[in-house]
């Protein structure tokens, strides 16, 4: 038995850790690259322009500040659990429909909105629907006292286009591989 503590090495297309590691430098992932990171930029922006167009065109508005957050979690980090489309769509509806009950029982406040946006990730966890962008979308719903059904429709339909629009930059190779699950 040997006291060295084993080797791993890195799965093939991994980069190697930055010298110095956790313990004597920057524990920060490595930079992607200038290609991903440009077109993760231009997918996040393509993503979030759809929105503004639509929401021109039809009279509402889609692109709100959470779904911009949104937006970028899947065009810069596609992999990632709060990337896939159950953490988008289910995180940011439950989350919405938690703000609304919230502001329905306990009226409009920043404490209300606060203990919204707390208890939508409890909900997350619950639904196994992480996705950080969504606790905003509880303040949003206590803060700005949309119409229900309006809001809800709404923000479905831009969770949605977001992951399609995810789906699609991954298809053309602008971004890496999404979704890596569905639900």
């Amino acid at each position: 038995m040997s006291n060295q503590t084993p080797t791993q090495t890195p799965a093939p297309g991994a980069q190697a850790p930055a010298p110095g590691g956790p313990k004597g430098g920057s524990g920060a992932p490595p930079f992607p690259g200038a290609k991903p990171a440009l077109l993760g930029t231009l997918a996040t922006v393509v993503s979030l322009v759809v929105l503004v167009a639509l929401g021109e065109a039809t009279g509402h508005l889609l692109m709100i500040a959470p779904l911009a957050a949104t937006a970028m979690i899947v065009c810069s980090t596609p992999a990632l659990p709060p990337a896939q489309p159950r953490n988008v769509v289910l995180g940011q509806i439950g989350s919405g429909v938690l703000g609304l009950v919230a502001v329905a029982v306990f009226g409009h406040s920043l404490w209300v909105a606060a203990v919204a946006a707390g208890l939508s990730v409890g909900l997350m966890l619950v639904l196994r629907a992480v996705h950080a962008p969504a606790a905003a979308t509880a303040v949003l719903a206590v803060l700005q006292d949309p119409q229900p059904v309006r809001f809800l429709v709404l923000l479905g339909i831009g969770s949605v286009l977001l992951v399609l629009i995810g789906l699609i930059a991954s298809k053309a190779g602008v971004i890496a591989k999404y979704p890596t699950y569905w639900w």
